[in-house]
């Protein structure tokens, strides 16, 4: 069955009736910081492979990796596509799906703390937005040691890559657990946070 009549037959199953529709979200380019580590590998590119599988992910979505390793472009759609082969629920993997969600992946390669990084980031995401047309979400995904955190959320501020909630086009940021060692860290990563984004910002 293909991802589309999975998605027809979800959207017509019986035991659905009443429920909540479930929305396509717009379109949208998932940057994940730590993009060379055991949790993008295992997890998360597998996992928004088989939402986009699902017919949930927007065909605009784009994928951009920053980490420090030397990788080209080409060098870490592969090692993605590694990942989702032995990882995802679903195998073997879906060409047109992959296509859609990483026929145009982009990897960026840096230090959390490097400015010029960021701002190749920014130039990054420009281009996505240019060949798309008009400005999507950008989703910064935290996969990294909870010490980078401040870090990245600094840096993103410095180089102006976060969107006001009014602004056009929006921006949100997800930190993995442990937020913080204990309360008083916990509250200086808030605060950190909240310095460069707004409160419905952040999950």
């Amino acid at each position: 069955m293909s991802p589309t009549e999975v998605k027809t037959l979800i959207k017509g199953n019986p035991l659905r009736a009443g429920m909540e529709e479930v929305k396509e979200t717009g379109p949208c380019t998932v940057v994940i910081f730590g993009a060379s580590g055991d949790l993008t590998y295992r997890k998360l590119l597998p996992a928004l492979y088989n939402l986009a599988w699902d017919g949930l992910v927007h065909p605009d979505t784009s994928v951009v990796g920053f980490a420090r390793r030397e990788w080209t472009d080409r060098e870490f759609r592969e090692r993605m596509r590694e990942g989702i082969n032995e990882h995802s629920r679903r195998k073997p993997i879906d060409e047109e799906v992959w296509s859609q969600l990483c026929g145009d992946m982009h990897y960026v390669r840096g230090e959390f703390d490097d400015a010029s990084a960021h701002r190749m980031l920014g130039e990054t995401l420009e281009e996505i937005d240019r060949e798309r047309g008009h400005p999507g979400c950008h989703l910064f995904y935290l996969a990294t040691p909870p010490s980078a955190y401040t870090v990245i959320a600094k840096q993103l501020g410095a180089a102006d890559l976060v969107r006001g909630s009014g602004s056009v086009g929006t921006t949100r940021i997800i930190v993995e657990k442990p937020f913080g060692r204990d309360q008083e860290s916990a509250l200086a990563l808030n605060r950190a946070v909240h310095d460069v984004f707004d409160e419905e910002q952040v999950f």
